[in-house]
């Protein structure tokens, strides 16, 4: 509860209210209370604009749309988003760029030798077309998942198993890993069968390691080559006992998908400040596109992208940096398509002027409660997004380290990334429902790239909870005179890794190079903002050698390519370039001579790129 100026007490959350000030007061308060030319404060005026009504519309309007991309569904969300930007006075552009997508049309299995009826059976996104027969081989379980934030173990996926040469793997590895895939394709197997944890209805999800679908000309080759189907665990167990039975037992899998070229909607509307004149932008972004319904993926997120791109455009006038907000198709059954193929478009521009980068996916799912499973966000960015949970909710949270998953697609050029997901249902309840761990809604997996993410999974408080942080975490970079990225941090994160790495190595490896190139640059970076701070460094010029350094130590800490290449989609480690040096204890002598090349030089990148950033601040210093 607030008090307006006229001393009334008012609610944020009744809609009954400008700022601080009653509606209805609001000529008699700004006429009589408050001093000519005084406004009520942007933050308090901006989070108390935001409502539920715009959000829950679109919500509704979504559980109608099956959003998969490609389809004239599709479309019409993309048309509905464009209807309600125009009515609201919002600038956008659409976009129709042709993405590569893998629409799954049909999964099933038919067991050759004995009676079985399966429920639900899928393929997924990427999967071989085909029908495969053969005798069903029971590999057991390997690596982490899709969704792990970990690197696979040291060691080949499956290194227990033999040749698979004409068989049908079975595992139970359930969400199975992109490296586990590749690894039964080397082994020979003519069909995968996974064994999803649901007891339902597997979930839907996707094969490639590709980044943004479509390979280049020389990554075709790393495409599946073999037909993936999922099933539920009760059958799963049913086919395990086959599997491990002594007679051999046999089965028939078949898939069909779509797999080509297709245009698909992407929509980017534009805030102007209005406040400064810059071409510094905020990106707040989330996928539109969907497996079935999906409201608490991403339909949840594109309700309160809508909501911020209402909220502000109110606020345009205050703004010091622009906002751009965008609804990306493809990223369901693309790998992430739509926003790689911005990154791409758009490269030259995000390397210059994006200071930041907002993925907005699955916010406001239903008894969601935490911000501690699902959100991750660049150690940069750590105070600004913990100060708005702080300010917004009494919420619990926890630092992760950024997932490769998601639209991060900004990663290989450098941009400070906040929040990929959003709040969880906490960890003790999904116990209690039975649920096992998914990656997105929420945490509910009863909803998860499954049929039943349906409007009763969201819900509205959760969703202006939720939008209100976004919103105040934008807003805290979009008005900031300096940018508040700290890069002390991010370099003091930077060396506990390397530290990390250099315990690992022992007498294998040496990373102090690259530690002590570290310490010179953090005392420099010290000395850079105390100049900053007594009005020695000018402003302007403090935030263009900030971002430059942002770009150095977000691409050190998570990618390995070059800036305007894609990483694959695959799990990373902090430092990803230095993470194999956890192969030497697996590696016999000989093939550690290689590992040792391959960290001298991946060492060599790392220590120019932080030279770079010693002489952004020498230049100034």
């Amino acid at each position: 509860m607030l008090t307006c100026y006229c001393q009334k007490p008012i609610c944020l959350c009744t809609g009954q209210s400008k700022g601080f000030i009653h509606v209805s007061c609001w000529d008699l308060c700004m006429s009589e209370q408050v001093p000519k030319g005084v406004e009520p404060d942007l933050t308090d005026s901006l989070l108390s604009s935001i409502s539920v009504d715009e959000p829950w519309t679109l919500l509704e309007r979504f559980s109608e749309l099956e959003r998969v991309s490609g389809s004239k569904e599709e479309v019409e969300a993309a048309e509905y988003i464009t209807d309600r930007l125009t009515k609201l006075s919002v600038p956008f552009t659409r976009y129709d760029p042709s993405l590569y997508i893998s629409q799954p049309l049909k999964g099933s299995i038919r067991t050759i030798d004995r009676p079985f009826e399966p429920g639900p059976v899928k393929t997924i996104s990427f999967s071989a077309s085909g029908t495969v027969a053969g005798e069903v081989v029971y590999v057991g379980e390997a690596g982490a998942d899709l969704l792990s934030d970990d690197d696979e173990p040291p060691g080949e996926p499956f290194a227990h198993v033999e040749d698979l040469t004409g068989k049908i793997a079975l595992t139970s590895a359930g969400f199975l890993s992109i490296e586990a895939t590749r690894a039964l394709e080397r082994k020979g197997a003519a069909a995968v069968i996974t064994i999803h944890p649901h007891k339902r209805e597997p979930h839907d999800g996707i094969a490639t390691p590709i980044w943004g679908g479509a390979p280049t000309l020389d990554q075709r080759d790393e495409l599946p080559s073999v037909p993936i189907i999922t099933i539920n665990n009760p059958d799963g167990e049913v086919l395990i006992q086959w599997a491990t039975e002594d007679r051999p037992f046999h089965a028939e899998v078949e898939t069909d998908l779509n797999t080509e070229w297709m245009k698909c909607p992407l929509v980017v509307a534009e805030i102007h400040a209005g406040a400064a004149e810059t071409d510094e932008f905020v990106l707040l972004h989330g996928h539109y596109d969907s497996w079935y319904v999906g409201i608490t993926d991403n339909a949840t997120g594109d309700a309160g992208l809508l909501e911020c791109a209402r909220v502000f455009a109110e606020h345009a006038d205050d703004l010091k940096r622009n906002l751009r907000i965008a609804w990306w198709p493809g990223h369901s059954t693309g790998r992430y398509a739509g926003s790689t193929w911005y990154a791409d478009k758009f490269a030259l521009d995000l390397a210059e002027n994006c200071v930041a980068q907002v993925n907005m996916d699955s916010p406001g799912a239903k008894g969601s409660k935490e911000y501690t499973d699902m959100s991750c966000w660049t150690p940069d960015a750590h105070d600004i997004i913990v100060g708005a949970i702080e300010d917004v909710t009494d919420a619990a949270y926890t630092e992760r380290f950024p997932f490769r998953a998601g639209d991060y697609s900004f990663d290989n050029i450098g941009l400070t990334g906040m929040f990929m997901l959003s709040s969880n249902i906490p960890t003790k309840e999904r116990e209690e429902r039975g649920y096992h761990t998914v990656g997105g809604c929420g945490g509910n997996s009863d909803a998860w790239h499954v049929s039943t993410d349906s409007l009763d999974k969201a819900g509205k408080d959760e969703l202006v909870r939720d939008v209100k942080v976004y919103a105040l975490s934008i807003l805290r970079v979009l008005n900031a005179d300096l940018l508040p990225l700290d890069q002390g941090r991010y370099l003091e994160r930077i060396k506990e890794t390397v530290e990390g790495y250099n315990d690992v190595a022992g007498d294998n490896f040496d990373f102090s190079p690259t530690i002590e190139l570290l310490v010179e640059l953090e005392n420099n970076l010290v000395t850079f903002t105390q100049q900053v701070e007594n009005g020695e460094i000018p402003i302007e010029r403090a935030n263009a050698v900030l971002l430059k350094f942002a770009r150095i130590c977000n691409r050190i800490y998570l990618v390995r390519g070059g800036q305007f290449e894609q990483d694959p989609a695959i799990g990373r480690d902090p430092v990803p370039s230095f993470a194999p040096v956890k192969n030497y204890e697996i590696l016999s002598p000989n093939e550690a001579k290689f590992l040792t090349v391959q960290l001298t030089r991946a060492q060599n990148s790392v220590c120019g790129q932080l030279q770079n950033a010693n002489d952004l601040l020498n230049t100034e210093l």
